[in-house]
């Protein structure tokens, strides 16, 4: 075989090589950004749950006028 045939062929079968260890790496990344995007948003959706039901618990818990108003007038409803 010609010895420039050889040499291309070499060329480009390390450069296909090389541009599928690139692709693959950049996938590993995206699919670790996507694991840890759904995990942040778990975590999001979870406080803002407890957050919403404690909320609730203080706006909805039985308490006198006196401490309705008392605490209105404070400022720390």
């Amino acid at each position: 075989m010609n010895p420039y045939f050889t040499g291309g062929f070499i060329l480009v079968v390390l450069g296909a090589l090389t541009g599928l260890i690139f692709y693959a790496n950049r996938a590993g990344r995206n699919a670790a950004c996507v694991k840890s995007d759904h995990l942040t948003i778990a975590n999001a959706n979870a406080s803002t749950i407890a957050v919403t039901k404690m909320l609730a618990a203080k706006t909805n818990s039985i308490r006198s006028d006196n401490q309705l108003l008392s605490t209105l007038a404070q400022g720390r409803f």
